[in-house]
């Protein structure tokens, strides 16, 4: 509640959070364009775009053309101090990417850490989110069906996506999981002769 009351972010709600760089990988376009069919459907939803990029700017314009009063464009949020409670003050977590890199990406695995049920693009690297059935994978080049879709999902109430989320963090993105995975790889194509 403070932090949505220090940046404004009305307290009663549904906030989605997008973290990451704005560039034509990540489609913040496609992001406002989905999120300007739910403000008007819905009213009581906020997005929060924590980043800056390329894009940032020619996103806020299309933001302030659509005439969207509840998008908030954070610019780069410190990682270490204020990502954590805008993590905390969410309900969801929102990608829109048509490709990313890493296995999962560190902003959803972080997402997935802080319990957030997760919106995601259908592209294979995203699919965690179904294997821990934490969330829901949209296809996005369809804006009018995307909108429809996450509407319908962030009306009803995914407690299980919450806690599948945070589970799924713990059992398998553990840093020294990780690293031990890693390490066993290594470890065998040295030993190959």
């Amino acid at each position: 509640k403070s932090m949505r009351k220090k940046f404004g972010i009305p307290e009663d709600d549904i906030v989605l959070l997008s973290v990451g760089r704005l560039t034509p990988a990540k489609q913040p376009f496609t992001m406002i364009e989905v999120f300007s069919h739910l403000e008007k459907e819905l009213g009581d939803v906020t997005l929060c775009i924590a980043g800056k990029g390329e894009l940032f700017e020619e996103t806020k314009v299309l933001a302030g053309k659509k005439g969207l009063r509840k998008v908030l464009f954070l610019g780069h949020v410190d990682h270490d101090q204020n990502l954590p409670e805008f993590y905390a003050c969410s309900d969801y977590y929102i990608m829109t990417s048509k490709y990313e890199g890493g296995m999962p990406p560190l902003t959803l695995a972080e997402a997935m850490a802080s319990g957030l049920p997760c919106i995601v693009s259908e592209i294979p690297n995203l699919g965690i989110v179904r294997n821990a059935d934490c969330g829901i994978i949209l296809n996005f080049d369809n804006i009018c069906s995307a909108s429809e879709a996450l509407r319908k999902y962030i009306t009803e109430s995914h407690l299980c996506h919450s806690q599948n989320a945070r589970s799924f963090a713990l059992d398998q993105l553990d840093w020294h999981l990780i690293s031990k995975k890693y390490l066993d790889v290594f470890q065998s194509i040295t030993n190959i002769s």
